[in-house]
This record gives C-alpha cells, sequence and structure tokens, in this order.
C-alpha cells in the first residue's frame, strides 16, 4: 500500500495506539498509581505502545504530517527511538504525560483527518479494537478519556 491510503491506515493504527494508552492512564487513574510497583508493567506496555505510535510516524509521508502540521512529529520519533533502543531509562513522567497530555490531541487531530476521508471510521475503529483486545468495552474509539 502507498500514498495516501497507507498514511490513511497508519493515522488508524495511531489512533489505536493512542485509544490504548487512554485506556491504561483510565486504568492508573493517577501518576502515583501508574507507577506504583503494583503497575510496574503498564509503564513498560505503554512505552511499548508509545513506540509503536512513533513507528507509524516515522512512516507517515511528509505530506500528510504538512495535513497536520502541529502534531509534533519530530519529537514523537525522537522519542520512538529513545524508548525502542533503549538510550536511556524509561521516563515515567514523560510516559505519563504522553499517556494523559499528548496522545488525546494527536488521536484527535489524526481522526479529524481519517473521518474526512471516512464518515464511517468511529464504527470501524471500534470494530477493530474489540477484534484486537478485550480492553475495548463498547466506549467510542474517540471520547478522549
Amino acid at each position: 500500500m502507498r500514498g495516501k491510503q497507507a498514511d490513511l491506515q497508519r493515522l488508524v493504527h495511531i489512533v489505536k495506539w493512542c485509544f490504548k494508552l487512554q485506556v491504561v492512564g483510565s486504568d492508573a487513574q493517577t501518576y502515583e498509581n501508574f507507577i506504583s510497583r503494583k503497575n510496574y508493567r503498564l509503564v513498560e506496555l505503554s512505552a511499548f505502545y508509545i513506540g509503536q505510535i512513533g513507528e507509524h510516524v516515522r512512516n507517515l509521508s511528509d505530506e500528510m504530517k504538512n495535513i497536520i502540521s502541529d502534531i509534533p512529529w519530530r519529537q514523537i520519533n525522537d522519542m520512538r527511538n529513545i524508548l525502542i533502543h533503549n538510550y536511556g531509562k524509561i521516563r515515567k513522567e514523560v510516559v505519563w504525560s504522553v499517556i494523559t497530555e499528548h496522545a488525546p490531541i494527536l488521536s484527535k487531530k489524526c481522526l479529524e483527518v481519517l473521518r474526512a476521508e471516512n464518515s464511517n471510521v468511529d464504527a470501524e475503529l471500534r470494530e477493530e479494537l474489540a477484534e484486537e483486545t478485550d480492553i475495548f468495552d463498547g466506549e467510542q474509539a474517540n471520547d478522549n478519556r
């Protein structure tokens, strides 16, 4: 898949990973819970999700990045590199800020482009999330928790 269709598919994946991050945030509820010893896996899981977002961002065309120009694409890619290549330990407060602040904005911006191309994208996302994971509980994929 090439060109615009490939970019749209990447945006779909970005939205799904953002939604999964928001579920983690909702489950943890607070930063203190997120970083607690009993929830240590949430930090690593979230870092993985962020890495996946970064992988899709890395492969977006410059044209698509220009369409959604107010997203810090370079920073997202840089964070992916840090997490994937483990240049340093995971900064939990940064991961939490991605979950609570940045992922909802990224998801919203990507959804705007997707909705302009496909009015049924919300239903398709709900269906895909339900098939992929048991974290989806029937809520809107775009509710931005």
